[in-house]
């Protein structure tokens, strides 16, 4: 029997290509990018292992990617992390799949992904390494990969007794988004916390009585709204919480939502409380968009040696 890791991660895999555009565009609105350029980013499945990694967390990653310069270098970001690759695999006959992510001037990002033929994760492929896994803690899933695979391997870590966190971007028609109870935690951003309640931009009074909607609505035990700038709030049966924004001078966010909901398992898993885990996210990812970096997020999430020096900082 392979290694059994504290924390599972099965979302999507890809390779990030940046471009700079002075905002990002309006409706109806042509943008102007400049620097096209390859970049050290993946799918929100592989940051999400990169950051637990990092921080010294014990963690695998299933997925595929292509075998192409994409995919080793997928390989080699897990690896330098220290994440566990028995369950991911380089394929013959496909190509990594390729994210567009345009950056304004001010630090904010605009992210469009395309798929390759053959690159998504099917359920046959999947579901054995879920099951072999059996014994971890933790399930980290999105719908970056196919609805079906994230839902049933979600299913199915949950009969396994792992306790499932599902990052529900991105979705264009919140219909696309289903009732699950096999799921412990769902993870939104405030747009997407209106979109899935009808609600109409900013219009919402109540971040907690918005995640607890949330929870009502889609049959989970907790929901998790990051609010950007604006800090964060939980509600649900693990316990509530609430964090402010903290200012920073932003440089880039691409990355952040992928990093706050990794930061916050790995919280859970050494023991912190939902307050204390909202807390130590927040801190972690308003010192990680203010990281000058033009190579993309994976070279800008932390250590755990640089963690605690955030730490002293925002004490």
């Amino acid at each position: 029997m392979g290694h059994i890791p504290k924390v599972v991660c099965l979302n999507g895999a890809g390779i990030g290509q940046y471009c700079d555009v002075k905002r990002i565009p309006r409706k109806g609105e042509t943008a102007i990018p400049t620097n096209l350029r390859y970049a050290k980013d993946s799918g929100k499945g592989v940051n999400n292992a990169i950051v637990i990694g990092r921080l010294g967390g014990d963690v695998a990653y299933v997925g595929k990617v292509g075998k192409d310069d994409g995919g080793e270098l997928n390989e080699q970001w897990l690896r330098d992390a220290g994440v566990n690759l028995e369950h991911f695999w380089l394929q013959e006959g496909i190509k990594t799949s390729l994210g567009l992510i345009l950056i304004a001037e001010n630090g904010e990002n605009l992210i469009i992904n395309f798929d390759s033929p053959g690159s998504d994760l099917t359920l046959e492929e999947t579901l054995p390494h879920i099951k072999a896994l059996k014994g971890a803690e933790y399930l980290i899933t999105g719908l970056e990969i196919p609805k079906e695979v994230a839902y049933e391997c979600s299913r199915a870590a949950a009969e396994e007794g792992m306790k499932v966190f599902m990052n529900l971007s991105p979705f264009d028609d919140p219909d696309y988004v289903e009732k699950m109870p096999f799921v412990n935690t769902i993870a939104v951003n405030a747009r997407e916390a209106e979109l899935l309640l009808g609600a109409k931009p900013g219009s919402i009074c109540s971040w907690k009585e918005a995640a607890e909607a949330l929870c009502k609505k889609f049959c989970v035990k907790n929901t998790i709204i990051t609010l950007g700038g604006n800090g964060a709030v939980a509600w649900g049966e693990r316990g509530c919480g609430e964090v402010g924004g903290i200012k920073v001078d932003l440089v880039d966010e691409s990355g952040a939502g992928d990093a706050f909901l990794a930061v916050f398992v790995q919280c859970l898993i050494w023991g912190k409380s939902v307050q204390q885990a909202l807390e130590y996210a927040n801190k972690y990812c308003a010192w990680f968009v203010q990281k000058p970096s033009k190579d993309g997020p994976i070279e800008r999430y932390l250590t755990i040696e640089e963690m605690n020096e955030v730490l002293k900082r925002y004490p």
